[in-house]
């Protein structure tokens, strides 16, 4: 059997919007931060909100909920921020089932 190498991105991930960008894209303390030019330009609390969304988007990708991420969705769950409550109880009531 042949072993294949990981594929390995050139670009870097942005923690805020979730997407793989360029280098150029990225600040020179972007690459260390995972924040591109784009999302460093809105406000901190709408990065924090934007960034806490992601987290709880990424977990429709497993199969089975894990129990950190369950503390994760559960912590999200009583959020001060509306979005991230019912994107929070929504992803958990997914995985009740």
């Amino acid at each position: 059997m042949l072993k294949r190498k990981k594929k390995r991105y050139r670009e870097h991930y942005c923690k805020v919007c979730g997407r793989i960008r360029r280098n150029e894209k990225f600040s020179g303390k972007g690459h260390a931060a995972h924040i591109c030019k784009d999302c460093a330009k809105k406000p901190t609390e709408q990065q924090a909100e934007e960034i806490a969304l992601t987290r709880i988007y990424r977990v429709y990708r497993y199969m089975n909920l894990s129990r950190g991420n369950r503390q994760m969705l559960e912590r999200y769950s009583h959020d001060r921020r509306e979005r991230v409550r019912e994107a929070a109880r929504e992803a958990l009531e997914t995985f009740e089932k």
